[in-house]
This record gives structure tokens, C-alpha cells and sequence, in this order.
């Protein structure tokens, strides 16, 4: 499966092609988790504030296809947008490159990470590992908080 790659701090994240619609210059300075655009209802969330790294330079956003969203999260990304159909932006470190990485090559979760649940899986190339998100879980995950998604 392709994977579009960022680099962030030590470790590499791998967002699936599959559910990418396109890949945007974000030429604004992010300040904080959770923004929206008005005019269209677009909801962007930010990684870096996400992972408490918002000193982190994130010059891309990631506008995802609509995704098979659980009926909560879906109205909770139209509360966010305050319209019907909004979509969904993640914001990220600059994305490097894209790999094609066989789904076998995906290993289970350390331990230490399962409690992550909006990651999927781990690859590791010699001292790199690449984190694999889930989109659905990590938006779940991102705007469950605020916008009372499960």
C-alpha cells in the first residue's frame, strides 16, 4: 500500500494514499489544534499540536477523501464546520516522500504503543520506524474531546 511520509522528530508517519484527496501548502503559522475555515467549513487539525509539538514547523495539510466516518464523528466534523458534508484537513511536519510499503512489512504495535489506537502499525527500516496512522481513528481521536465523537 503507498503511504505518503512525514518526517516528526524521530520516527517517520505514514498517511495512506488511498484516503489522500490532495495535499496543500499551509502558508499560515497553525495556532492551535483544531481550526476552522468559515467560508467553506473545512476542519483542520493540526499533528503537532496534537502530539503537544506545536513548536514544530508544518508547512503541509492533508485534505482527506470523505471517509467512512461512525455516524458520531461525522456530526461532530459538521458541528466543527458548521455545515453538512465538511471536510477534514490534517495539518503535518513536511511530508518527505512516498513509499509503497507492503502490507506485510507492518508489524503490530510495540506494547508500549497499543494504547495508541489511531496508529495501525509499525514498519521499521534499519534504526527508522515508520507509524502507520488509522485517518478515522485519528480524526475520531482528535475532535472526540470537543466534539463528543466516539
Amino acid at each position: 500500500m503507498k503511504h505518503f511520509v512525514c518526517a516528526f522528530e524521530d520516527i517517520l508517519l505514514g498517511i495512506p494514499v488511498a484516503v489522500v484527496a490532495e495535499i496543500i501548502q499551509v502558508p499560515w503559522k497553525v495556532q492551535e489544534m483544531i481550526a476552522v475555515n468559515p467560508p467553506t467549513g473545512e476542519v483542520f487539525c493540526s499533528l503537532p499540536w496534537f502530539f503537544g509539538r506545536a513548536d514544530l514547523p508544518a508547512p503541509h495539510g492533508v485534505r482527506f477523501k470523505p471517509l467512512a466516518y461512525p455516524e458520531t464523528l461525522f456530526r461532530a466534523i459538521n458541528a466543527y464546520g458548521g455545515t453538512e458534508g465538511s471536510g477534514i484537513v490534517i495539518i503535518t511536519t513536511s511530508i518527505e516522500t512516498e513509499l509503497d510499503i507492503p502490507d506485510a512489512a507492518i508489524r503490530q504495535l510495540p506494547g508500549f504503543m497499543g494504547k495508541l489506537p489511531f496508529l495501525k502499525g509499525v514498519s521499521f527500516s534499519g534504526p527508522t520506524m515508520t507509524a502507520f496512522i488509522d485517518p478515522v481513528a485519528l480524526v475520531s481521536r482528535m475532535l472526540g474531546p470537543r466534539g463528543g465523537a466516539s
